[in-house]
């Protein structure tokens, strides 16, 4: 019976040292562990300032720990310690140390909270703060390859909204070489590499990121490499995509002339032009004057080089009308800036020195300017048409055909241009010497 009682009492003690084994460690849990969701779930309703309460409140009190003092003797740093100031002094110390380089020590829970931070001050649009915890938190993790590009990219995602290319490509790139099997980054530093010298590394993450997606949800991607292979001079890649965008957008009008332009020019493959320019025609505004003349000039240098200059005097034929359109315009806007002054001139001699200045004068004036603004930019237009070089394509072609006196006409025209006149006035020549003699 002894025995017995004995036995059970020995339960009871062994019992109740392990309840309280198990009640010491949960009171000694740190606050952090016992609120770890709270902040997370408090992140995820979007209470982004309480969220902050909670993991700075858990930062400090595990800062607190890494800083405390130890059992035993104690030595000067402990005494050190039980001073306000110099707790404040030690935790500071212990932010900033480096063991090696940037990392510290891995430490996840230290990890997770700076993380969050960085999070909750991203969306409050704290971009500092945000990445001072992304900093604090990199301090405490070695990197994991198919893990932390997520946290790359997040940095990435701050100085983006600061405006800051440089640093953004850096953690882009970071990102994208932690996990080379993530599509949008490839798609992010594409599109920004884009814009600079670096053309064939932006070439490379872009049709990587068209490869891994199959089909993009944007022609303009192919767009962009299209333009790309075209700054390093690979036009046949750039007739490529542009194809692939034209199969998704075949009513842009523009990417149909830019492709006959470059099938025209660079490659020289004139029936693909030639295909490219009336699909042009037929979706180009019908004001955009300059594409729809340049348009007929290139097609007519392809039918001279083609010999067929029967097709090459019509369309030459249409561009001249295009041009004179322009020059219509031009004189028409002279007559009525003239109808002006005149207007301005009689407001002037009616009105007394007090009112040269009136509401009339000003209202004439400002049509004036007006009109005359848009005379200059008419004539540019009109010297980019290459009016002279057209005029004497057309005398080429009407000679080589056997219309003699148009030729002449043309050739005339294009000496007013003062396009090859010399050699204009002995083409003249020559053929009035032919018409006289009848052959």
């Amino acid at each position: 019976m002894f025995f017995l009682k004995l036995h059970i009492s020995t339960i009871k003690s062994v019992f109740l040292y392990l309840l309280g084994a198990v009640l010491f460690v949960v009171c000694a849990m740190p606050a952090s562990a016992q609120q770890d969701e709270d902040y997370r779930k408090l992140y995820n309703d979007k209470n982004y300032a309480k969220s902050l309460e909670v993991i700075n409140k858990n930062l400090s009190e595990l800062y607190n720990k890494e800083t405390g003092g130890t059992a035993g003797k104690p030595t000067g740093l402990d005494l050190l310690k039980t001073v306000e100031s110099g707790k404040k002094l030690l935790k500071e110390a212990f932010r900033n140390r480096r063991a090696v380089g940037f990392f510290v020590k891995d430490n996840e829970e230290l990890f997770t909270l700076h993380v969050y931070a960085a999070r909750c001050y991203y969306e409050e649009q704290k971009y500092p703060e945000a990445l001072n915890h992304y900093d604090q938190a990199l301090r405490y993790r070695s990197l994991r390859h198919g893990e932390d590009d997520k946290v790359f990219y997040e940095i990435a995602q701050v100085y983006k909204k600061q405006k800051r290319p440089e640093p953004y490509r850096r953690m882009m790139e970071q990102a994208y070489t932690l996990n080379t099997a993530e599509p949008k980054y490839s798609l992010e530093l594409g599109v920004s590499l884009a814009n600079t010298t670096a053309r064939k590394k932006a070439i490379h993450h872009l049709e990587r990121y068209i490869q891994a997606k199959g089909e993009v949800d944007d022609p303009k991607l192919y767009l962009m490499v299209g333009n790309l292979y075209e700054d390093i001079g690979r036009y046949l890649d750039t007739v490529d995509n542009y194809r692939k965008y034209l199969k998704a957008k075949p009513d842009d009008g523009y990417i149909h002339y830019a492709l006959g332009y470059l099938a025209y020019k660079r490659t020289g493959n004139f029936t693909l032009a030639d295909q490219s320019f009336g699909k042009a025609l037929e979706h180009l505004p019908e004001d955009d004057i300059l594409r729809r003349s340049r348009i007929n000039e290139y097609r007519g240098d392809m039918y001279m080089k083609d010999l067929d200059f029967d097709r090459a005097a019509e369309v030459y034929e249409k561009t001249v009308t295009y041009q004179e359109q322009i020059v219509s315009g031009i004189r028409q806007r002279i007559e009525d800036i003239k109808k002006i002054r005149g207007e301005i001139a009689k407001i002037k001699a009616t009105t007394g020195v007090r009112e040269y200045y009136s509401a009339d004068t000003f209202v004439q004036g400002e049509k004036k300017e007006k009109l005359e603004l848009e005379n200059r930019d008419k004539r540019y237009l009109f010297e980019k048409m290459n009016p002279g070089k057209v005029r004497w394509n057309l005398a080429v072609t009407h000679e080589r055909r056997g219309d003699l006196q148009k030729a002449i006409t043309f050739y005339r025209k294009a000496i007013t241009y003062s396009y090859k006149s010399d050699l204009a006035r002995e083409k003249i020549i020559k053929l009035q010497l032919k018409i006289n003699r009848g052959y």
